[in-house]
């Protein structure tokens, strides 16, 4: 059982109802292997034959939440050949635990997925794990060893199964090279998906009280915004180009995504949960056992561009939240913070994170299917992940406090440990079975 999930029962078939505000009746269905969701006459129809033939049916109330089940743009599954991090099972039960019923997988992995067969195989080995609540789609490397030097055979990798293309952990640094990237992704109307970040820095925090306290090498407040600058002047030559930004951290970068997106250009935009929720003096002292938690590329900048990038996310300059799900093992997070590896966990906690700042009237309810599965399929635009594969229950009033028992898998190097948290998932429906908290 996911751990996030331990309190729940699994239904072979279940049927949910609620009434809405204006009186019609809605029904949420798992029967017969199908998901179902339907109102006024249709559903008063459907909770007939429920009861006729005695499938359970349980009533929703004014603080359930039902959303569709989410996509997530970036993750590291680390599969394969990092089993070190995480287990392909661990991932895809974060995933589950979270609601989501999609993940797009990174392929900084060992070794790195920069050709047609290793996707295949990899693809090949997911499929033969069985575990069908969770769907992969896979990312290719969008340069050979992930180098930056020399461009992979995209045409070739999209007709292995590759769903977008990225070399998520570095940055292109070449001018012709990134060009020449988005030029064959244009072609082939594949995603290009950049971690935006200037080479060779070192830095590991941002200039700050943080930094300076415990002479750490900073990180430049630019570093993301410098190549995003680069990539729109190139994007610019390449209309068909499809650009997306990971993981915006700052509000330098914000503001060139606006300008972009007032061209027209075809750019696109995430941020991660981790960023919407805590700033650069939320980082505790080294001597805390979980503070290199904290440590994450592109790093946790100050409050105001934290401010930025939940600002831009409630005006559409962002188009949606996805998590950079980044399990390590506890020997490399134990590293102290110059030589820690960057990256925490988010899919089982990113949910509720977002259900928490809906709470504290940082974001709105009413936007949070938006961010959570509807605009990246639209993003990922790939007819295998356009629909949502059922419907996540959350109970939007109920507080829980994150512990090492919420996270599936072998990783513990999430950031939100120990932290509260509002909105828990109380219900899972899926083609593979559905899940309630009686």
């Amino acid at each position: 059982m996911v751990p996030s999930l331990r309190n729940l029962k699994k239904y072979t078939e279940i049927v949910f109802s609620r009434t809405g505000s204006d009186g019609r009746t809605e029904a949420l269905a798992h029967l017969q292997g199908k998901t179902l969701r339907l109102e006024g006459e249709d559903a008063l129809s459907l909770l007939k034959q429920a009861k006729e033939k005695a499938v359970p049916i349980k009533a929703l109330e004014d603080r359930h939440l039902v959303l569709a089940r989410g996509l997530d743009l970036q993750a590291h599954l680390r599969f394969p050949g990092q089993g070190d991090r995480e287990t392909l099972e661990g991932g895809l039960l974060s995933a589950l635990a979270g609601g989501y019923d999609s993940v797009i997988a990174m392929p900084n992995t060992k070794p790195f997925l920069d050709t047609p067969d290793k996707i295949q195989a990899c693809l090949g080995q997911i499929e033969a794990g069985g575990f069908k609540e969770v769907r992969v789609g896979q990312t290719a490397a969008a340069t050979l060893n992930m180098q930056g030097l020399e461009a992979t055979d995209i045409a070739e990798l999209k007709r292995a199964g590759a769903v977008a293309i990225t070399d998520d952990g570095w940055g292109i640094n070449s001018n012709e090279i990134q060009e020449k990237v988005l030029r064959l992704c244009a072609s082939e109307d594949l995603l290009f998906m950049q971690h935006a970040e200037r080479p060779d820095h070192k830095g590991v925090t941002p200039e700050g009280p943080f930094q300076q306290r415990h002479g750490l090498p900073a990180y430049p407040d630019d570093a993301e915004a410098w190549m995003v600058n680069r990539d729109i002047e190139l994007v610019r030559k390449i209309p068909k180009a499809r650009y997306h930004v990971l993981h915006v951290s700052t509000a330098k970068t914000v503001e060139l995504i606006r300008q972009a997106k007032r061209e027209g250009l075809q750019v696109t935009a995430e941020v991660s949960p981790h960023h919407l929720f805590f700033c650069n003096e939320d980082i505790p002292d080294p001597s805390h056992p979980h503070s290199t938690y904290f440590k994450m590329n592109p790093p946790l900048f100050r409050a105001s561009d934290r401010e930025a990038v939940r600002a831009a996310l409630r005006e559409g300059v962002i188009d949606c939240v996805a998590t950079d799900h980044a399990p390590h093992s506890a020997q490399d997070k134990a590293k102290g913070w110059v030589e820690a590896a960057f990256g925490t966990r988010g899919l089982e906690t990113a949910l509720s994170v977002l259900c928490t700042l809906c709470k504290e009237g940082v974001l709105s309810y009413d936007r949070l299917e938006t961010y959570f599965s509807t605009r990246p399929r639209e993003i990922l635009a790939n007819p295998n992940f356009s629909h949502a594969d059922g419907f996540v229950i959350v109970d939007k009033s109920e507080e829980f406090l994150v512990t090492e028992s919420d996270l599936p898998g072998i990783s513990r190097n999430s950031i939100f440990l120990n932290q509260k948290l509002s909105g828990k998932i109380v219900g899972l429906i899926s083609s593979e079975g559905s899940y309630f908290n009686n």
